[in-house]
């Protein structure tokens, strides 16, 4: 028995030193590989340092500081590289990604898949289903002298125009399929104030000289996958602009991860967008009718986990108000307080 433990604590030793040796040999095969001007600056404050007052390592103040220093440029520099690295191969798979989505995208507008009609973007681009949604787009350009649009994704750009100081901005419109870009610029060639660029929202870091001031997002995040909605998100906030028009659904229904082009009802008061209340809404559909409870709002950038989290259930005295009228943020905590005292409970 005695021997059999001696025979294990032998085993472990030489297991323990097996593994020092390996952890050091990987260690400086590592620093061995950093780049050469991170020695020679190592050399240079080595060289600079005082090596005549060696302390209980046998090593100098200055020379362990010097070293020190050596070692936090090694770490930084590759750490560097390493994210680099992580960043290049990241821009491949999301090249892929917007291959593939681009695909699908392009099967739906041609085969015209939501069957719009006057719109291959759907029956939610049509004109009189938009009407509302240009009252709201109309006033949001009037209240906060919105001068710069960016609409992503554009789709065929059916009713944008007809909006009220339209003539006044300037579009960018951003969309995935390559021939619906080639059919807007064709369609609009004699607009002087419109331009298009092919682009996934969702994936393409956005050109740093598009500076809007207003992006409208309508009818794209219910279209992709959840964590592909808050990329795209995060992505059109990272452009500076100062408002964001988008859409959800009402009641609130829990968000729903889907492949991209598929559809769910969106919610964006809660989880994983958690919008806090917008600073104006309106119902959309013909007359502010339209059987999904569907709602365009406008919110102030950034908008993206802003909110509490919590489904955001508007009183049905304004729901009626918003079939036909632009709902302020003003009117909306008039009314939520109105509803708070007693009495003044929904009608």
């Amino acid at each position: 028995m005695a021997v059999s433990n001696q025979l294990t604590r032998v085993i472990r030793v030489s297991f323990g030193i097996v593994l020092t040796v390996a952890l050091f040999s990987l260690l400086s095969a590592i620093f061995l590989s950093s780049r050469s001007e991170d020695i020679l600056a190592a050399d240079d404050d080595l060289g600079r340092a005082d090596r005549s007052a060696p302390g209980a390592s046998g090593i100098s103040l200055p020379v362990r500081e010097a070293m020190a220093a050596a070692g936090s440029r090694f770490v930084k520099s590759w750490c560097v590289r390493r994210t680099a690295r992580q960043e290049e191969v990241e821009q491949v798979i999301q090249n892929m990604e917007t291959q593939e989505r681009s695909r699908v995208f392009e099967k739906i507008f041609r085969e015209d898949y939501w069957g719009g009609g006057e719109s291959r973007s759907g029956p939610g681009s049509r004109k009189d289903y938009t009407a509302n949604v240009r009252k709201l787009l109309a006033l949001a350009i009037k209240t906060y002298g919105v001068k710069e649009l960016l609409d992503s994704p554009c789709g065929d750009v059916n009713w944008q125009t007809l909006t009220e100081g339209f003539n006044a901005t300037t579009y960018t419109g951003f969309d995935i399929v390559p021939d619906m870009i080639r059919k807007n610029e064709a369609t609009f060639q004699g607009w002087p104030n419109m331009k298009f660029a092919r682009v996934d929202f969702t994936n393409t870091p956005i050109d740093e000289t598009v500076r809007p001031d207003l992006i409208i997002c309508r009818d794209a995040i219910q279209h992709n996958a959840l964590k592909d909605g808050l990329r795209g998100l995060a992505n059109l906030e990272s452009t500076g602009a100062k408002y964001i028009l988008t859409n959800w659904h009402s009641p609130p229904r829990p968000n729903k991860d889907i492949k991209f082009g598929d559809f769910y009802l969106i919610d964006v008061f809660t989880r994983p967008f958690n919008f806090s209340k917008p600073e104006m809404f309106i119902s959309e559909g013909v007359n502010g009718h339209n059987s999904e409870g569907k709602f365009a709002g406008l919110w102030k950038l950034p908008a993206l986990l802003k909110g509490d989290g919590r489904p955001f259930r508007i009183p049905e005295s304004l729901v009626l108000k918003a079939r036909q009228h632009v709902v302020t943020s003003a009117e909306l905590e008039a009314e939520l307080i109105r509803l708070q005292r007693p009495g003044g409970l929904q009608a």
